[in-house]
């Protein structure tokens, strides 16, 4: 008799695939490729947000998240500043535990990813 194994939640490719695209964008930094950077961070920041619902679907909210603060810094880092700020609001709102580690994050942004004038 055959039986189908069980399929875990969480895509193992998903999380190597996320990993993948988070070292090209740091990658692209060192290089002073913005279009690159932007490309590379957003495709993880976007990855980031699937697994985050994958690990809420799994019982797993600490790495949801995890995940969902590593898209915030994606986002941040891909040139989407107002929309990681948006969804550390959400964050910090959703996980009042959590909210000075949450903030530490978005000042850590900001300290170390000064979001660019407009001209």
């Amino acid at each position: 008799m055959s039986t189908i194994p069980s399929q875990s939640p969480v895509s193992d490719m998903l999380v190597t695939v996320k990993a993948r695209e988070v070292q090209r964008g740091l990658m692209a930094e060192m290089r002073r490729d913005a279009a690159a950077v932007a490309r590379h961070f957003l495709a993880a920041a976007h990855l980031e947000m699937v697994l985050a619902d994958d690990y809420a679907q799994a019982g797993r909210d600490d790495l949801a998240l995890r995940s969902r603060l590593s898209a915030a810094s994606c986002l941040w880092r891909g040139g989407r500043a107002g929309e990681a700020k948006d969804l550390l609001d959400a964050l910090t709102h959703d996980h009042p535990a959590q909210a000075a580690e949450i903030r530490d994050v978005a000042a850590e942004l900001g300290r170390d990813y000064p979001v660019a004038a407009s001209p």
